[in-house]
């Protein structure tokens, strides 16, 4: 058989083409953000110019909207091979890393600005707890506060009581501290909280806006308490064996491009809270002002409470105080700002 010089031309470059097929090396990735949401968006942007920039190398494959189950059978997932990372939150690795959740302790901040003053400090120390997990981090994105969602008014810590709370599957820390303000935890993964709030097997959600618009969450509820409960961060964490298998020079593109992506989401943060606030107000949600003081009460219970579990060696009771000393930093500085504009 005679081939033509086009035919052999022709024949090079879909061998050329088979090669560089088999040598992409393709990432797996779960996500619970939804196929549509703003996240997904930058996610799919994100993966379409790591395939550029590195020849088609490297390609990421994402599974949004939950569809590879809870946050546990994902890991379970990336140990036996099927996945190689996924997007989590702090309590996802609480059983491994549990002073990952010192951020999300329930009543600690009272503003972004202050989460900001400590994460400037803490953020270095808990990104490099990845290593020991055999994971490849690319930072922290804030997800603002979570406040609180119901079907009922909550102006108190009276009304709170005898209402069933949701609690993430496996959150510890966050069911004692619930136990200690005497509060009802309901516990199912957040793939069934929509579920449970449709049903009434939930009756109260502690999440941020953007969450609960995204999950759809704020369907089925009616009012919205802005309480700043507990801080919200999420990460995406790709398994150290399979990132190594990238080249050098493709690690640092992949690097490059997935910090960029968190770190401009985690700029964009209280922009897209206060959106997701007013969007939240305009589809008919009440909007509910709490009792004056009424959570402070709460918030020293909390406080109390946490360097107990501190004690307990639930988390670092030394991370802890460091956060504190953080916090007090700057309530002191921010103090004296106010007091030096009145002069």
């Amino acid at each position: 058989m005679r081939f033509t010089s086009k035919a052999m031309v022709a024949l090079m470059l879909l061998l050329a083409s088979f090669s560089a097929t088999l040598a992409a090396t393709q990432i797996k990735i779960a996500t619970l953000a939804p196929e549509n949401s703003s996240w997904m968006k930058d996610f799919r942007a994100g993966a379409t110019e790591i395939k550029k920039r590195t020849d088609g190398r490297v390609i990421f494959k994402f599974y949004p909207g939950g569809v590879q189950g809870s946050e546990d059978k994902v890991r379970r997932k990336i140990r036996i091979g099927q996945l190689h990372g996924g997007t989590f939150s702090p309590t996802d690795f609480q059983d491994k890393f549990p002073d990952l959740n010192i951020y999300g302790l329930p009543f600690v901040f009272e503003s972004e600005d202050e989460v900001d003053y400590v994460r400037k400090h803490l953020d270095p120390k808990l990104a490099a707890g990845f290593d020991d997990l055999g994971f490849v981090t690319f930072g922290f994105a804030s997800g603002g506060f979570a406040i609180v969602m119901s079907n009922e008014p909550v102006r108190s810590h009276g009304d709170l009581k005898g209402k069933k709370v949701w609690l993430p599957e496996g959150d510890l820390i966050s069911y004692e501290a619930m136990r200690a303000l005497q509060l009802s935890p309901y516990t199912v993964p957040i793939t069934d909280v929509l579920t449970g709030l449709q049903t009434g097997l939930i009756d109260i959600v502690a999440i941020p806006p953007v969450v609960a618009l995204a999950l759809q969450w704020h369907t089925k509820v009616k009012y919205v308490t802005e309480v700043p409960v507990l801080y919200v961060m999420g990460f995406m964490a790709i398994q150290k064996k399979a990132f190594g298998r990238l080249d050098a020079a493709d690690q640092v593109i992949v690097r490059d491009v997935l910090t960029r992506i968190y770190k401009d989401v985690n700029a964009g943060s209280r922009n897209e809270a206060l959106n997701a606030t007013e969007a939240l107000a305009s589809v008919g949600l009440e909007m509910v002002e709490p009792d004056v003081g009424e959570f402070e009460e709460m918030r020293r219970i909390s406080i109390e409470t946490n360097r107990q579990m501190a004690q307990k060696g639930m988390f670092s009771l030394e991370l802890l105080e460091e956060m504190q000393r953080h916090i007090e930093e700057f309530r002191s500085e921010h103090d004296v700002g106010q007091a030096s504009g009145n002069h």
